[in-house]
């Protein structure tokens, strides 16, 4: 029998995911391989991008470095032989385009790599909205090298501050939402520790969270929004809402930039069909509308639950449930049958942790905050990790985490 070439473009927690999928069903997939594209040489738990950017601030090594990223990610060229899936194989490159005719998947590089089914999950990329300055001085925090050079910008103005080159330490936080609420803390919450230990002056560290909607964490409800407010000010954190950035100055503040997404703006350039906001285009099986044998996932698609309406958010959680239906439906379709639907459920489990050991989480039917909550985070974290690895090595990955992540707590 052929070999079914299944391609997948990003690898993220929906590409990722996919191929894992599509490995557990090897036995009605019979004769296929994998291979799993991404510019980036590691799979990253984005969910903990905050504690690379704030992780241990106080400190300049490459151990510690090492301890940052060890808790965070997992390099690709290991990972196939880790757990052990001869099917899949990975390819760090950076996709130039796509031949629907000819159904190749072309590089940078120059190779084509030939598919059968083509899997999207590039995910999304930082919005600017035009604002200027931010391109050139606001820091995003998307991928892990944002991380580090957030942290290595702060690390700078610590060090300044200490030598008495610096008098102030400023840090403005563009973006209300999960990410920006969870940085904004737990910088705040290291600077107070910094403060009790004499080291910053009270009052010279400062960190200020700005959002142009109503209130922070619109996801939640008013109650759990009221007490992440009461939790970032009792950590002196300043929030400004309904307040819009309208230019990023190089004037000695670190801008982290949290404000936005957009669709990967590569899709269109592919020629996939995009909705009027960029989106791909996904019937409810995640076909591409109009392209046989291509589907797409997770941030780069609109979903649109059934009854509400509403997005499907950017969450991990929705993209692992995503990549299930991917993988069967591709299933599906070699053994002829027709391909399954997907309705998303209309609430989600959120869990955002707040500085130190707490966090707020929303159950829908329950809501926790402080101490529990940040055990249901940290649980969270932890069933991610053994969803994608073996589980001596996720137990590793997430006590190393851990380990390092918790100092600042």
């Amino acid at each position: 029998m052929e070999t079914h070439r299944i391609v997948i473009v990003g690898a993220g927690f929906a590409g990722l995911r996919t191929a894992l999928e599509l490995a557990k069903r090897r036995v009605r997939l019979k004769t296929f391989e994998i291979t799993l594209i991404d510019r980036n040489a590691d799979h990253v738990y984005t969910p903990l991008l905050y504690e690379v950017s704030s992780g241990e601030l106080d400190v300049r090594s490459k151990a510690c470095v090492g301890e940052l990223r060890s808790g965070v990610c997992v390099r690709f060229d290991s990972y196939v032989n880790i757990v052990k899936k001869k099917n899949i194989r990975f390819c760090r490159a950076e996709v130039a385009g796509i031949d629907w005719e000819e159904k190749t998947v072309r590089l940078a590089s120059g190779e084509a790599l030939p598919y059968d089914d083509l899997v999207v999950a590039v995910g999304v990329e930082t919005a600017d909205y035009g604002i200027p300055g931010v391109k050139e001085y606001a820091l995003p925090m998307k991928t892990l090298k944002d991380g580090f050079h957030i942290r290595e910008r702060i690390h700078g103005m610590l060090e300044a501050y200490e030598n008495g080159d610096r008098k102030r330490i400023s840090i403005v936080v563009a973006g209300g939402g999960a990410t920006g609420v969870e940085f904004a803390a737990e910088t705040a919450n290291f600077f107070r520790r910094l403060e009790r230990d004499g080291v910053v002056k009270t009052g010279d560290a400062d960190v200020s969270l700005v959002e142009g909607g109503a209130d922070v964490l619109m996801m939640f409800s008013p109650a759990l929004r009221a007490k992440a407010r009461a939790r970032l000010a009792s950590l002196g954190v300043t929030v400004k809402t309904g307040t819009k950035l309208t230019e990023v100055k190089d004037d000695g503040t670190v801008v982290v930039w949290t404000a936005g997404v957009r669709p990967f703006g590569a899709m269109k350039d592919w020629g996939l069909p995009l909705d009027e906001r960029g989106y791909a285009k996904v019937d409810k099986a995640f076909a591409v509308e109009g392209m046989k044998n291509v589907h797409a996932l997770g941030d780069c698609v609109t979903f649109l639950h059934q009854k509400t309406k509403a997005r499907v958010p950017a969450l991990a959680q929705a993209a692992v449930k995503e990549a299930g239906v991917v993988a069967e439906n591709i299933a599906r379709h070699l053994e002829r049958k027709l391909p399954m639907s997907w309705n998303p459920p209309e609430r989600w489990i959120t869990v955002v942790p707040m500085g130190g050991a707490y966090a707020i989480a929303d159950f829908g039917w329950m809501r926790l905050c402080g101490m529990p909550g940040y055990f249901v985070r940290k649980l969270a974290d932890l069933s991610y990790f053994l969803s994608i690895l073996p589980p001596r090595e996720a137990w590793k990955i997430w006590v190393d985490g851990s380990k390092v992540y918790d100092k600042n707590d």
